[in-house]
């Protein structure tokens, strides 16, 4: 197995860059998926049964590279898994925040299999330096791959816009701190509501007239839910959270995807950029 690519332009690193740390907020690892036209950052739930999707985000190879080179393990399935340190990722691409003339990844055979990481810095008009990292990866065989399977839900029963991700942080982080747990709520009316509810108190905020993408309606025994046309679910307050603070992301159109008392899907979309795509399932209490 070969790969190489070569990234030049600064909005391709500075985008690189914010999707890196972004993804280190949710996990310490993540699976690299590296196809011929997408690179897949993909990070899974943290449980002991079947490996769900928590993250997926894909990033397509003509933004982000000049040169773009892989082998994988033959010409149907070329395609490269890594399992690597989210965290390890971040900081090393830092460096991008300065002025980068080039910047290669390339996977390498040191002691161990490695993602190389190679920048050159300019440090004025004639002078350059060379910054060289190496992450420890583990090469996921294939008979694995299928545990980082593309995840498929496309029949939601609520699609709405979510507002701005920033005016909602300052209200879900002081909510975080009386319950672990958050009802999404929305209606075909274009309502969305985030609500907790305790023994002492439930405190709820509502944000309106957002377009509604699609709206089917809940499928519960509920009489309540079926009369008041509310679609909702309840998610860990700290997940959803870390996706608030996490996503530093500029112009993206974030959506509320919701299953009936299953799971909350958040997307987030570039075009031509980015999809982002975080998969909440529902508590239970």
């Amino acid at each position: 197995m070969k790969f190489r690519a070569l990234m030049i332009e600064n909005a391709a690193m500075r985008e690189f860059l914010n999707v890196v740390l972004s993804l280190s907020r949710f996990s310490k690892t993540c699976v690299l998926r590296l196809t011929k036209r997408k690179v897949y950052f993909i990070i899974s739930e943290d449980d002991t049964g079947p490996r769900r999707p928590l993250v997926w985000c894909e990033l397509p190879v003509s933004f982000y590279f000049k040169e773009y080179n892989i082998v994988g393990v033959n010409e149907v399935q070329n395609e490269i898994y890594l399992e690597l340190s989210t965290i390890l990722l971040a900081r090393c691409c830092a460096v991008l925040k300065q002025d980068v003339k080039h910047f290669k990844i390339k996977l390498t055979s040191k002691e161990t299999p490695c993602l190389t990481l190679d920048m050159e810095l300019m440090s004025g008009e004639l002078l350059s330096r060379q910054c060289v990292h190496d992450i420890p990866v583990d090469v996921i065989s294939r008979k694995h791959w299928g545990d980082y399977a593309e995840p498929s839900f496309s029949e939601f029963h609520a699609s709405i816009q979510m507002p701005n991700l920033k005016s909602i942080k300052s209200i879900v982080e002081k909510m975080k701190n009386m319950s672990q747990c958050l009802v999404v709520q929305a209606n075909k009316s274009g309502e969305l509501t985030l609500e907790i509810k305790t023994n002492i108190i439930k405190l709820s905020a509502h944000f309106s007239h957002l377009n509604v993408h699609s709206f089917a309606g809940g499928q519960s025994t509920s009489e309540a839910v079926e009369e008041s046309e509310v679609v909702s679910s309840t998610i860990d307050i700290k997940k959803f959270l870390t996706f608030l603070s996490g996503m530093q992301l500029n112009n993206c159109q974030a959506i509320c995807n919701i299953v009936q008392e299953k799971m909350v899907k958040l997307s987030m979309e570039q075009p031509g950029m980015l999809m982002l795509q975080i998969f909440l399932t529902e508590l239970s209490i």
